[in-house]
């Protein structure tokens, strides 16, 4: 199952959303799009049931749909902020799946 990592917080709205990186102190902003891919994250769809769930809200076609997601999560993985992809970032740069040791903000 596809899902952020542990220690982010975020909020969506129709503008778009916010990820917070608590143990990182960094902030990442997402467009409309991203935020409805991160809702859809938090009910814990799969990839395919977040396509399918993507493609009838935002009514595009099941390709575009995939594109989109497919985009979003490479992207989130590449940061470090998705948990159960199958393939793993760089592990350097890579906190998906690990407990902060500490919360300072830099």
């Amino acid at each position: 199952m596809l899902r952020l990592s542990e220690n982010l917080r975020s909020v969506t709205n129709a503008d778009g959303g916010v990820i917070l990186d608590l143990c990182r102190g960094q902030i990442f902003r997402c467009n409309a799009t991203g935020a409805i891919i991160l809702e859809l994250l938090a009910r814990g769809l799969d990839q395919p049931q977040l396509v399918s769930e993507f493609s009838r809200l935002c009514k595009v076609p099941q390709a575009c749909a995939s594109d989109d997601v497919r985009d979003f999560l490479t992207t989130l993985s590449r940061l470090g902020l998705l948990q159960g992809q199958t393939s793993h970032p760089d592990p350097e740069r890579s906190y998906a799946g690990r407990r902060c040791t500490s919360t300072r903000m830099p």
